[in-house]
């Protein structure tokens, strides 16, 4: 089961208030992109619902994008919104990773977002992004394989790949 992107920001931008600091939206993007990755490794499937896309600057969840670009280079200080339907009205709400799947998954997916947080949390936006462009990444396989094209879709078996080498190198 899959969670919004959007749920899985906002549970970031919970634990960067609970350790009293900021995510700007390059950062914000990401974690939740290590998030998937490891997510990838660890049960064989996605961590988000949305696909993740080769920019210029590296990995993009595009709706992570338009959610948080008005706040440019600066610090998010608002949580992300997920459109909901309810009977003939529609409405917005602050996404949350609760009532997304069963406790069991909950559970699973919270400790995984607060180890991510404890590994790559203290790292800036630039290093995240440095981590994200190295030789034989899923970003810099996209862009090597389709030169001059803008946002190509990241495969998960990509990602997956690299985040499972990771895990055996440690």
């Amino acid at each position: 089961m899959a969670y919004d992107a959007a749920a899985i920001a906002n549970y970031f931008l919970d634990l960067a208030d609970q350790k009293g600091t900021e995510l700007d939206p390059m950062k914000i993007q990401k974690l939740v992109y290590f998030g998937h990755g490891w997510h990838l490794a660890f049960r064989d499937e996605p961590l988000i619902k949305e696909r993740i896309e080769a920019w210029e600057y590296g990995p993009v969840i595009p709706p992570l994008y338009g959610q948080f670009k008005k706040f440019g280079n600066g610090p998010i200080t608002e949580r992300a919104l997920k459109l909901e339907f309810e009977s003939s009205k529609i409405s917005y709400k602050v996404a949350s990773i609760e009532g997304q799947a069963d406790q069991q998954t909950t559970t699973f997916t919270k400790s995984l977002l607060d180890r991510i947080w404890e590994v790559y949390g203290s790292l800036t936006a630039i290093q995240l992004s440095n981590l994200t462009h190295e030789d034989g990444s899923p970003w810099a396989i996209t862009i090597a394989k389709n030169p001059g094209q803008k946002h190509l879709v990241i495969d998960d078996d990509l990602i997956k790949t690299d985040f499972k080498r990771r895990l055996l190198e440690n």
